[in-house]
Formats: C-alpha cells, structure tokens, sequence
C-alpha cells in the first residue's frame, strides 16, 4: 500500500517542463534559419531591437527577424505546443479514486446498524500509462515539428514578399521613366505639328502612347503600396511600424546558376512534413493498442473495502471491473484504425507532393536564372547598343526624335523585363531554400498581389 502513494507522484511529475517543450524547438529553428525565435510577447530588449531596425532602410536579414518576433499567427502555432504538452499530464495522471459509503440502519430493533466503505482505484489507466503517454509525446513531436516548419514557410514567404516590394519600387521608378518619356514625345509632336510638320494621326498616336504611360504608373504606384502592405501583414506591424523604407535594389544575379540537382532528395530528408506525419502514425498506432485492451477490459478497478458492524471493522481487498456485454469499443477502435490508415496515407501523400514541388521549384529557379541572365548580358546590352546608335544618327540628322525616344522605350521595357525575371529568381530560390530547410513551400511563384506586368491594372491598360 505504501508503494502506491509514491507511485502515484511519480507519474503526477511526467509534465514536461516549459524549457523541455520549446527548447528542441529553438534549437530546430536557430540551425535551420540561423535565427532564434521569439516566444510569447517580445520584451522590452527584442522590442528596442526591432524598432531600430525599422528606422533603417530594411534588407532580407532584417524584416526576417522582424516577422518571427511580432508575428502572432506564429506565436499561435507555438502556443500549440503547450497544447500538446498539457496531454502530456493528462495521459500520465490517474482518474478520480472511487469512494463508496453505504450506511444501514435496522428498523426492527433501531439499534443494530452496518456501515460500508468500499475505496477502489481503476488501475486500467496505470496500466496503459506507456500507450497513452506514446500517444501523447508523438503527439508532442508532431507538433514540434510543425512549429518549426511553421517558421520556416513564414521565413520563405516573408523573403518572397521582401523581393516583391524591392522590384515593385524598381519598376515604379521604370514607370515613371517611360511615362517622363512619353511624356516628353507628345510634347514635341504637339510642337511639330503646330508647325505642320507631322500628321493628326502621328498626335494621337503619341497622346495615346502617353496616356497609356500615365495608366501603367498609377498601377505600378499602387502596387508597391499593395505589395508593402502584404509585406506589413507577414511582419506582423501595424500603425507607426508601417513606416518603414527598404533597400533600393534587389541582390545581383549570381554568377552562375544555384546547384539544385539534389534539391529533392534533400528536401525529403529534411522535410518537417514527413517528420511530422511520422509522429502521428505512431500517435495513431498507440491508440489503436489502447483501444484492443479496453475493447475486452473496459474498466478495472483494485483498492479496499471496509464494514462496521456491532462495533467491529471488517477490512479486505476490493476489485472492480467492467464487463464488455453491450460496447466493445467498436467505435473506439475502428476510430483508431481510421487514424492510422489516415496517417499513413498523409505521409505518402505528402511525400509525393514533396518531390513534386521540388522538381517544380527546381525549374522555376533555373529558368528564371536563364532568363535572367539571357536579358542581362544579351537584350540589354543590345538594346542599349541599339539607343547609342540610334543617338549617333540622330545627331547626323540620319535619325528622327522619334526613333531615339522608341529605341529609349526599349531599353526601359527590357529593364522591365529584367527585374521582372530577377524577381521570379529571387522569389523561386527563397522557395528552394525553404525546401531545403525542411519547409513545405505552397508551390507558386505568385503569391503576392499581382504584378503591375499583368492584365489587372486600371481599364487593362496594354504595354506600348
């Protein structure tokens, strides 16, 4: 008898420890991201640090550390580790001690009088403390592994948005280059043709290229806006914070293209998903062992039993147990063969779309690199080739206003063209690189507003 009351704190201390919960998770995200993440409210040291980098232009590093600190959506996928870690305790702790007093009285005589007390303890659940306590520490890793994947896919998205809002800016200031430009063209076609030197048709064919322009850079305006705001949103800020500037340039075309030829294997082996997917099969498993015991001993109870009677005790063991005549668990147990079957098919599943992904991200990465590096080092330097030419015989008088400021539009629209594919690059290798790190990146390469380079700018205006 003595043994039970240690036992019972024994198995009341299986809680885990706040530092024991988070602590695999800090290490997971500081060795895949470099980073260290943020639990709970941030201090007052973590909120000095962010507002400073605010008050600078930000870069890459700095709205990444921004978003895993204020970011409450992730702070909501940590607080499922708490979650998870209270199933801990529910699974190692014992149900209420069953108590019975029952208390006769002879009405015959009135004085003769039976008191029972039955104290009984259903020790099924002690018994099962291995299954239920495998049940809830899968349960527990599952989600670790979620959480850090969590940080992971909001690091990649927050990279990718960071890219976005860099070459909206850049292509606004395009934008407001071809627009000056045009601008430019249909004021010496309104002269020229005050002084009858060009057609009607040639005029409004230069207003409209300049109206066009116009439209195209208050699309471009309210692109940027559009895109910092989905940028805020990953970062978690608001009001004031808001504020901020960023770098003006995206990074540099690497010199040769990144090697992804492992990307997938190595993205399966890292893969946060699968680790996660794992743990719940094994978490299905365990139930489905719980569920074959209770279906044929759905309670079992030991303790002591004592009566008075005339004065005297009378003190013995108690055993109670449950008889399976109407429920066998039916539901319970077809319950937990559904929940593996389910996350079995989950992890193969998941596996697949994996690679899939993989292979997808590989070649969004190449082929924006060899786009990227096709309109560098051939289309530009030949469109600006084509402008110095084109300068030279215009001051021969061999060349008209026109052709130089149509050969200045073509190098302002391969510009264009070039920050467009840099940005595809970037926003493709932050993909990769989530892969890599054992995220599941959503497998698109536009997940931002839409592109002032698409059809869904004011009155669909079309590229002149």
């Amino acid at each position: 008898m003595r043994a039970l009351p240690l036992l019972l704190v024994a198995v009341a201390a299986c809680m885990p420890s706040r530092s024991g919960v988070f602590r695999p998770v800090d290490r997971e995200v500081e060795r895949r991201l470099g980073v260290t993440a943020t639990w709970g409210e941030p201090d007052a040291a973590t909120t000095s640090a962010i507002t400073a980098l605010l008050a600078k232009p930000l870069d890459r590093a700095a709205v990444v550390r921004i978003a895993i600190a204020t970011n409450r959506r992730l702070q909501a996928r940590y607080d499922e580790l708490g979650i998870a870690a209270s199933a801990i305790a529910t699974a190692t702790v014992l149900g209420p001690t069953q108590v019975d007093v029952s208390y006769k009285y002879a009405l015959a005589d009135g004085h003769s009088n039976e008191t029972e007390i039955d104290v009984t303890q259903d020790i099924l659940e002690l018994l099962q403390i291995s299954q239920r306590r495998g049940v809830a520490s899968a349960e527990l890793a599952a989600a670790r592994a979620r959480a850090v994947a969590a940080t992971v896919e909001l690091v990649a998205r927050v990279e990718g948005a960071f890219v976005d809002v860099v070459a909206a800016q850049q292509e606004l200031e395009l934008r407001q280059t071809a627009f000056d430009a045009a601008s430019a063209s249909a004021d010496l076609t309104d002269r020229m043709h005050a002084a009858g030197n060009v057609s009607d048709l040639v005029v409004a064919r230069e207003r409209d290229r300049r109206e066009s322009s116009r439209l195209d850079l208050g699309r471009a305006q309210v692109d940027v806006e559009l895109r910092r705001e989905l940028l805020n949103e990953l970062m978690g800020v608001t009001g004031d914070r808001t504020k901020w500037s960023i770098v003006e340039r995206l990074g540099d075309l690497p010199a040769t293209a990144p090697p992804l030829d492992d990307l997938e294997r190595t993205a399966v082996g890292a893969s946060l998903e699968l680790e996660a997917a794992k743990h719940d099969g094994e978490a299905a498993a365990a139930r489905v062992g719980v569920a074959r015991l209770r279906a044929w001993l759905p309670e079992l109870g030991v303790g002591v039993s004592a009566s008075r009677e005339g004065g005297e005790w009378a003190v013995g063991p108690a055993v109670s147990f449950g008889l399976p005549i109407f429920d066998q668990q039916q539901g319970s147990r077809a319950r937990a063969h559904a929940e593996l079957r389910r996350a079995r098919n989950e992890a193969t599943a998941t596996a697949v779309e994996l690679r899939a992904r993989a292979r997808a991200s590989r070649q969004r990465v190449l082929a924006a690199y060899a786009e990227a590096r096709h309109l560098l080092t051939v289309v530009l330097p030949l469109r600006q080739r084509i402008l110095d030419e084109t300068l030279k015989q215009y001051n021969a008088m061999n060349a008209s206003p026109f052709e130089l400021l149509v050969a200045r539009r073509e190098v302002v629209d391969g510009g264009r063209q070039y920050i467009d594919a840099l940005r595809r690059y970037w926003r493709a290798d932050a993909d990769a690189r989530a892969l890599a790190r054992g995220g599941m990146v959503a497998g698109d390469d536009d997940r931002a507003p839409a592109s002032s380079s698409g059809g869904g700018g004011p009155a669909g205006a079309q590229e002149h």
